[in-house]
């Protein structure tokens, strides 16, 4: 295989239009399994993961210049998306997380992130922001998920 090909298809794995409808099959799998959280976890995610990124974008261009001196031009969505859909399959997959598969799941994200950064598309402070973008919403999203409606007991 060439080196361009390899390099464009593992960035795929951050693009909007391979995650969103992953995300989607990654609830609806928990969903049928019984795990109601995974599923609110995954979505949550994902609509979480594309807000940040649409608002750190919307702040770089407010202000093109000054990010530009730091090296920010346009906060990756695929290093984002990739943190989100990486954490939600691996989940998915393995339940229960071990040293082995963490480490596995963080190489997987950092070959997306080092691809935008190779092939050009972004910058190196693009890309460390989207993924800080994509553990924040994994946080948000973890909180989400985890969330309990009291309940009351009904009066007698």
């Amino acid at each position: 295989m060439k080196p361009m090909v390899l390099l464009l298809s593992i960035g795929l794995l951050g693009w909007w239009y391979v995650v969103v409808p992953l995300q989607v099959i990654v609830a609806a799998v928990a969903l049928a399994r019984g795990r109601w959280r995974l599923a609110v976890f995954s979505l949550t995610a994902l609509a979480v993961a594309i807000a940040l990124v649409q608002a750190a974008r919307a702040v770089v261009e407010w202000h093109p210049e000054r990010f530009g001196e730091i090296g920010l031009v346009l906060p990756s969505g695929h290093s984002a998306l990739v943190v989100v859909a990486v954490t939600t399959m691996t989940t998915l997959v393995w339940p229960r997380w071990s040293r082995g598969r963490i480490a596995a799941a963080a190489m997987l994200i950092l070959a997306v992130a080092g691809v935008m950064t190779t092939l050009g598309g972004h910058t190196v402070g693009d890309v460390l922001v989207g993924l800080a973008l994509g553990g924040a919403s994994i946080l948000v999203a973890g909180v989400a998920a985890r969330f309990r409606r009291s309940r009351r007991a009904a009066p007698a």
